[in-house]
């Protein structure tokens, strides 16, 4: 009997040790994208991005925005973006490069009133904003695969980015104009992250949006080529920039360690 309770006490005693051995495991869920290489070290990379939203309404009558808030509401807007990146794989799915973008905007409202109260209306109409961006940027870009795939992914990039922008903001009667020219001087560090999804072998498509940015500028304004002011402030923003939502193309020139040549 005491053969029987000895060798009982040895086989509860391996349990508890095997659940205690299990319990001090590490907890992972499985994520390991350093096992999958998605884009291989040494790999070149060159892109083209852009983006365009035109939107025109209310050429006839106008129309109604907010009912008895903003009426008889007409003009147009577009925004074209248009962008070129290089980058280089320092190590397997994490590069580092550059890029250049250009950015265009134009606001035309014709027609437009705002009724505060019954009171208290203002006329919007025939005002007119125009704004050119050009920037540069160094990056850094982090590739995640999708479930171990080599074909969907996502990625992470931090920019460094600096440029100016010049825009006119102006109401045009008759045959004279006033209004005030502005150009403004930026730098900011941001996080861009996107999608990503080869359809050939070294070539992809992706989708990208700002999402963080902190940034310092420095605007300088002119009043009807008289008045002038400067203003310097900084600003973050944690949201996402509709604005800022890019597609574009990537072509990924591969060693020749791996492209077998």
């Amino acid at each position: 009997m005491k053969i029987k309770y000895l060798i009982a006490s040895a086989l509860l005693l391996g349990s508890f040790t095997g659940l205690g051995a299990q319990e001090q495991q590490p907890f992972s869920r499985g994520f390991n994208p350093e096992k999958i290489v998605f884009v291989p070290k040494g790999t070149n990379g060159f892109g083209f991005s852009g983006s365009y939203t035109g939107l025109v309404g209310g050429e006839q009558a106008g129309f109604e925005l907010v009912p008895s808030l903003i009426g008889n509401l007409s003009g147009g807007y577009n925004t074209t973006s248009a962008g070129v990146s290089f980058e280089y794989f320092i190590a397997n799915n994490l590069s580092v490069g550059a890029r250049f973008d250009y950015r265009n905007t134009g606001i035309r409202l014709d027609s437009a009133r705002l009724s505060l109260t019954e009171d208290m209306a203002f006329d919007l109409s025939n005002l007119n904003y125009v704004q050119q961006s050009y920037l540069g940027a160094l990056a850094v870009r982090y590739y995640v695969p999708f479930m171990d795939s080599k074909i969907f992914g996502w990625f992470v990039e931090g920019r460094l980015t600096g440029g100016i922008s010049k825009n006119k903001d102006y109401k045009q009667e008759e045959e004279l104009k006033h209004g005030i020219y502005q150009e403004t001087t930026r730098f900011s560090l941001g996080a861009y992250p996107g999608i990503c999804f080869f359809v050939a072998e070294n070539v992809d498509f992706e989708v990208q949006v700002g999402l963080v940015d902190f940034g310092y500028q420095k605007i300088s304004q002119i009043e009807n080529q008289v008045k002038k002011s400067d203003v310097r402030r900084w600003n973050a923003k944690g949201r996402v920039d509709l604005l800022a939502i890019d597609f574009g193309v990537r072509f990924y020139f591969l060693d020749k360690h791996h492209s077998g040549r």
